[in-house]
C-alpha cells in the first residue's frame, strides 16, 4: 500500500502544469501575428464563457488552412484545448494560455508606453 501511496504523490495533472517565463517567451516568439489574433478570440470567447469554435469564424472557409493551421499551433503549444460539446468542437485556454495572454498584455502595455 505504501507504494500505492508514493505513486500517487508522485502524479502531477498535466493540465495543470504552467510554463517558467523562458519557456513562455521562447513559444510566444513562434507565433505570427495572424495565430496571436486567434488567441485573442478564443480569450474573447471564453469571457463569454463559450469556447470558440472555428468553423463559425466569418472567413474560415476561405483560409481554411491558414486557421487550421494557427490553432493547431496554439493548441501543440498548450494555450488553447478543444473540448467535444455535441457536433460542435469549441476551443478554451488552458492554464498556459492564461499566461500567455498576461504577457502579451504586458507586450501591449509596454508598446503603448513607448509611442
Amino acid at each position: 500500500m505504501s507504494n500505492e501511496k508514493s505513486v500517487s504523490e508522485k502524479y502531477i495533472d498535466l493540465d495543470e502544469i504552467e510554463y517558467n517565463e523562458n519557456t513562455l517567451k521562447f513559444l510566444r516568439k513562434k507565433l505570427d501575428d495572424f495565430s496571436i489574433n486567434i488567441f485573442r478570440q478564443v480569450v474573447s470567447e471564453n469571457r463569454n464563457h463559450r469556447g470558440l469554435v472555428k468553423t463559425r469564424l466569418e472567413d474560415y472557409h476561405n483560409m481554411r488552412k491558414k486557421y487550421d493551421s494557427a490553432f493547431l499551433m496554439l493548441e501543440a503549444q498548450g494555450f488553447i484545448e478543444k473540448k467535444e460539446d455535441g457536433t460542435a468542437t469549441p476551443y478554451y485556454i488552458t492554464i498556459r494560455g492564461r499566461q500567455l495572454g498576461t504577457l502579451l498584455s504586458e507586450e501591449r502595455r509596454k508598446l503603448e508606453e513607448e509611442q
